[in-house]
């Protein structure tokens, strides 16, 4: 289960830098206006690179949610792991197999699949910082419980923003901004997950203490 947490925080920490190092390679990709899945556009010079990490961290995001099940084995646990792997496979892997066509005039199949695909995927991530509050509150992380669910309502309110910016009659508006929003949602969705994976790792170390104090204990005896 150790390793299933370094490789997912590893994964969530380039998900959030790779965008930053590859649009130094993308001439006039402006991080505020352009979606991240531009980046593994058909005409974009870093696609290859791009879109071979989605693919990889789609495939983790429906593994290494497995850690969670393992520590609190109940039904919200299930719950978000399967929503996690469904954001994997819709916003990650199939974007990564179906890149977009920056020419919104030329949109073909490829290009829906990776919409419909991405939507979804989307979609299924927003709920996940909810569920994690519920799960932390239940189990007495009142505090950790409670970023959550504040994660959950600004994930929301950007969400919000980043749909009503695709809308015409706010194309004069700081809406317009769409490449913003969706990288703050993301990061909303993404510090309950970096609150998950700190808060396995330290009750891993915690149960590890107890048992080996509880063998110094019986050794004494």
């Amino acid at each position: 289960m150790k390793t299933l947490i370094f490789i997912w925080a590893i994964t969530l920490l380039i998900d959030n830098l790779l965008p930053l190092v590859l649009a130094r390679f993308y001439p006039n990709y402006i991080h505020k206006e352009m979606a991240l899945s531009v980046l593994g556009s058909r005409q974009s010079p870093v696609k290859w690179i791009y879109n071979i990490w989605c693919i990889i961290s789609g495939i983790v995001f429906c593994i290494a949610p497995h850690a969670l099940y393992l520590e609190h084995n109940c039904g919200l646990a299930m719950a978000i792991w399967v929503l996690l792997a469904i954001y994997g496979i819709g916003c990650e892997i199939i974007s990564g197999v179906c890149p977009l066509n920056e020419n919104r005039q030329d949109e073909d199949i490829i290009t829906k699949i990776h919409g419909g695909s991405s939507a979804i995927g989307f979609m299924a991530l927003l709920v996940v910082p909810l569920l994690l509050a519920l799960l932390q509150l239940q189990t007495t992380e009142f505090i950790i419980g409670l970023i959550s669910l504040l994660c959950f309502v600004a994930a929301f309110m950007f969400f919000c923003f980043f749909v009503m910016g695709e809308k015409e009659k706010f194309s004069n508006t700081v809406l317009r901004y769409g490449g913003l929003w969706q990288r703050l949602v993301l990061i909303s969705c993404y510090v309950p997950l970096f609150d998950v994976i700190l808060t396995i790792e330290f009750l891993s170390k915690n149960s590890v203490q107890f048992t080996l104090r509880g063998r110094n204990e019986i050794f004494i005896k």
